[in-house]
């Protein structure tokens, strides 16, 4: 009788998962009318090949890795209250440069751990009000709001994102939100602000500097103006043509006595500040084909006392043809980064030049991006290579 009910229990969950599963999830279950849970996967494997990388400093070295390996879990409690777990591994198997006395050493990293990277919680009031709680993903630039799962190029635009290296993790941070979309008589408006922990406090009793040494909140807010669709609570690089995106946004980042010289050992304190504009289209056209492009500035004000002092800007861009080479679609794409640091030697500009090759949208892609890179101290070109599958 028990494995007669296993049986007949299959083909309900497979339905389940077939006809009622969110984007890319692997499985979703109905619990009743209002509750559900789902689960999916996603698994992003590298390789990246390194100018005047190997040990001796010449020739170009490979190196083979786990970029991200997340498992997504989320689901609604009831039609008002919603939550999000996941969990990331990465960069496991990446090698690592260790310098022991006259020995250089590279070999995998094989340490790395899986650890929580969002939990949050959300109360829905109404669409134009929402209040969420937990690990929440800092509502700053478009750019680091948006999902990994749905990236235009290879990667983030990483060197641009500058929080206090204490006050965040992995840009994450926890708190509270309030966040909605408000409809106007033309487009819509995405707010998002919220308090968070920010930069804990720390009192050296040698020097008898502290830094937060009141325990102020960190305030982040973001404000975007959707000129057609309006995005999620996770931005995308590219909507691939299913949403006609034009929008401008704008951020702020603050917290009281939280930028520091150093932040083990400071001997000065300042308040951090940080604002940014951007700008993202995405725009379908009448061919079928996409048009993508993404800039945005970013000021960091930590008193000109840290390195992340400056001023940060990104672009990029792409063109998906709507036209099947193989089991795919191309999409050429070009990227810029820099960051121009108020502190000498610490400048790091890199442009990319790459393509997608899109087989199933972003449940499984191709990328390649030659990174041309022209920083204070360092000029090391890389040639990267990634496969990524979601479902």
């Amino acid at each position: 009788m028990k494995k007669l009910a296993v049986k007949a229990l299959i083909p309900a969950v497979m339905a389940t998962s077939i006809f009622s599963t969110p984007a890319n999830a692997v499985a979703k279950f109905k619990i009743n009318d209002e509750s559900s849970v789902w689960i999916s996967l996603l698994l992003q494997l590298r390789g990246e090949w390194i100018e005047d990388g190997q040990v001796d400093g010449s020739g170009w070295r490979s190196d083979f890795y786990i970029r991200r390996a997340r498992i997504l879990f989320g689901g609604n409690i009831t039609k008002n209250v919603d939550f999000f777990v996941e969990t990331d591994n990465p960069n496991m198997g990446k090698d690592q440069v260790i310098t022991d006395g006259t020995k250089k050493i590279i070999k995998s990293n094989n340490n790395a751990k899986t650890f929580i990277q969002d939990a949050w919680i959300r109360l829905k009031f109404a669409k134009e009000f929402n209040l969420v709680f937990g690990q929440i993903l800092l509502p700053f630039s478009h750019n680091n709001a948006t999902g990994a799962t749905s990236l235009l190029g290879l990667d983030y635009n990483l060197t641009v994102v500058k929080f206090p290296p204490t006050s965040n993790f992995v840009w994450r941070d926890y708190g509270v939100e309030v966040m909605g979309l408000v409809k106007l008589p033309t487009g819509s408006l995405d707010y998002r602000i919220g308090l968070f922990d920010g930069v804990e406090s720390l009192n050296d009793t040698g020097t008898g500097v502290s830094i937060n040494k009141d325990d102020n909140y960190r305030l982040t807010g973001r404000i975007q103006y959707n000129f057609f669709d309006s995005e999620g609570f996770y931005y995308k690089g590219t909507y691939l043509g299913k949403k006609k995106i034009v929008s401008v946004g704008a951020g702020i980042d603050y917290q009281k006595d939280a930028a520091a010289d150093d932040y083990d050992n400071p001997t000065q304190v300042d308040d951090y500040k940080a604002w940014t504009v951007d700008l993202f289209i995405d725009y379908p056209l009448a061919s079928g084909d996409v048009a993508t492009f993404e800039a945005g500035y970013i000021n960091y004000d930590y008193g000109n006392l840290h390195p992340n002092d400056g001023t940060a800007i990104y672009a990029q861009a792409g063109y998906l043809f709507n036209k099947k080479i193989g089991i795919g679609k191309i999409e050429p794409i070009v990227r810029y980064q820099s960051f121009d640091s108020s502190i000498a030697g610490n400048d790091v500009t890199d442009y990319y030049l790459g393509f997608a090759y899109w087989i199933d949208g972003f449940r499984a892609n191709l990328k390649a991006e030659y990174k041309i890179n022209d920083s204070d101290g360092k000029d090391q070109d890389v040639l990267y290579l990634q496969a990524q599958i979601l479902f």
